[in-house]
């Protein structure tokens, strides 16, 4: 079996293109395997560092503003195209996965074009642009939430299954995951990132909290600033406590690298609301605090929280009301039956099979007769 994955621009099209790649790996020990990216996006470093063969086509996004940059925008699409088509008739893979990102959509359409079966894989509660315009020639499209199936045309073939991810072998009780990263096992232990280049008001509502969470000892928080801001972060730490604080109740770093260790260790989460990261509070049972990014494309993240916060598995905070509710943020934290119902609530809506049902039906796609 020879299988294309696809897929780029962010994490969050990026680890569900990796997890489906290495499942297929594992169930076809023979797949060979072709990652399709561009050399200026995030896959162009974690797509070799995961041992996949790689290779780069021209594209860019098609939502810009002005003349020349929408001319601009359309050539490069044709040229990306066309790399796509190259690169595809020269490996003749049996099936294409896309995750999106505007690297699917030249590598989609070709697919179609040469008659390859396309398998989608769409992330968030509203769909991305390359998703929607690509599912009515895909084999399947796969969505974590009813609430999606809306989005795609009636006759696509449109598929329930959570966000794939992949899990550590052996989980940590919250005690061993603390012990790991050297916190009090005691604590009502706050996490908190806005990804690797961090989010201003994910750190806005930390310094906020931070001087309750100092004098109570009850309370903790581990941090990630971001690389972005942790210099200026760090600086106003260490204007404000200047002997210091309790590293056993209170850590800041520029990125978590032990990710998984940290929710497992945590009691609340705060961050965006990408949904890469809710899947990762689902699978380890993270009651979440979700600030959605007003900045990404067509308000996805507003959309993804929305969904979270109607099963009560969440709250939602808009960025201006930030400071405002840092108080029902704190109380949240404190309250041990209001965070234990929504973290079983958020574990509910983990699918613990997705990534098998999802390698099923790239493998029945691959072998669907007439795809040539």
């Amino acid at each position: 079996m020879r299988a294309v994955v696809t897929g780029g621009g962010s994490g969050g099209h990026i680890y569900p293109a990796l997890a489906i790649a290495k499942e297929l790996q594992n169930r076809v020990p023979r797949a060979e395997l072709l990652y399709v990216g561009t050399n200026h996006g995030l896959e162009k470093d974690l797509v070799p560092r995961a041992g996949i063969p790689f290779a780069t086509i021209h594209a860019r996004g098609l939502l810009v503003r002005g003349v020349r940059s929408k001319v601009s925008g359309v050539m490069a699409a044709v040229r990306g195209l066309m790399d796509a088509w190259r690169i595809l008739k020269r490996f003749r893979p049996d099936v294409v996965i896309g995750t999106g990102g505007y690297v699917s959509g030249p590598v989609g359409l070709a697919a179609s074009l040469l008659h390859i079966p396309l398998v989608i894989q769409e992330q968030n509660v509203w769909p991305g642009l390359t998703n929607r315009s690509l599912a009515k020639r895909a084999y399947a499209v796969f969505v974590p939430f009813e609430e999606a199936r809306q989005y795609f045309p009636p006759q696509t073939q449109v598929l329930l299954a959570g966000n794939p991810i992949n899990l550590p072998a052996e989980r940590l009780s919250r005690e061993a995951a603390r012990e790991a990263l050297d916190l009090d096992p005691g604590i009502r232990l706050l996490m908190a990132t806005g990804g690797s280049q961090g989010a201003e008001a994910v750190n806005q509502l930390m310094l906020e909290l931070l001087p309750q969470v100092v004098g109570d000892s009850s309370l903790g928080m581990i941090w990630a600033t971001g690389k972005r801001y942790y210099r200026q972060v760090m600086a106003a730490l260490e204007a404000r406590y200047p002997d210091g604080w309790d590293r056993r109740r209170i850590q800041v770093f520029e990125y978590f690298y032990q990710i998984q260790t940290v929710y497992q260790a945590a009691d609340l989460y705060i961050g965006r609301a990408g949904m890469m990261t809710q899947t990762d509070c689902q699978a380890f049972g993270v009651p979440a605090v979700l600030i959605p990014s007003p900045h990404v494309s067509e308000d996805h993240q507003t959309k993804n929280a929305s969904v979270v916060e109607a099963r009560g598995a969440g709250l939602m905070i808009p960025e201006p009301a930030v400071r405002d509710r840092a108080n029902e943020v704190l109380a949240l934290l404190r309250d041990q039956e209001r965070t234990r119902a929504m973290a079983d609530n958020m574990h509910a809506l983990f699918d613990a099979g997705a990534l098998e049902r999802i390698i099923d039906t790239v493998v029945e796609a691959s072998r669907a007769p007439g795809r040539r």
